[in-house]
C-alpha cells in the first residue's frame, strides 16, 4: 500500500538514528486514514493509555494474534500479543520511518518520544483474536 503511493519503505538494516524523523500528520497521509497499531503484552494493557514517552515500535498493519510475533518479529516470543493499542499519527510529534521489520515481514513506525493520550484512539487497548 505505501509502495503504491510512493513512500520509500527503509531496508530492514537501516539502525533507528538514521531513519529521517516526520511529524505525524504527515505520516497520517501517507496512510491515507489508517492508524498504527501498538501490539502488548497481557501485562502491558494498563500501561499506555495515558500516553507515554518511551520509544514504541508500531505498525500500520492490522494482524490475528498468532501472526504478530512472526509478522513482527517482536521480543519475548513465546508470548502472545492479546491486546493492541490504536493510535491516531496525526497526534504524534515525531514519527521515524516506515522500515521493513528485520527478521519479520511488516512494516513498522518507530516513535522515539512516544505518544499523548491524545493519539490513544479509544483511550485503552483492543483485545484481538
Amino acid at each position: 500500500m505505501l509502495e503504491r503511493v510512493g513512500v520509500t519503505i527503509a531496508s530492514r538494516t537501516t539502525l533507528d538514528k538514521d531513519l529521517p524523523i516526520r511529524h505525524g500528520y504527515e505520516v497520517a497521509q501517507e496512510l491515507g486514514g489508517r492508524l498504527l497499531v501498538r501490539y502488548m503484552l497481557r501485562d502491558q494493557v494498563r500501561l499506555f493509555g495515558a500516553g507515554s514517552t518511551n520509544t514504541h515500535c508500531v505498525t500500520p498493519t492490522p494482524l490475528a494474534r498468532k501472526d504478530t510475533v512472526p509478522v513482527l518479529a517482536l521480543p519475548v516470543p513465546d508470548r502472545g500479543r492479546p491486546f493492541a493499542m490504536l493510535l491516531n499519527p496525526a497526534e504524534v510529534d515525531e514519527i521515524q520511518g516506515p522500515r521493513w521489520i528485520r527478521g519479520g515481514s511488516g512494516i513498522e513506525y518507530v516513535l522515539p518520544n512516544g505518544f499523548p493520550s491524545s493519539a490513544v484512539l479509544l483511550g485503552w487497548p483492543i483485545q484481538i483474536g
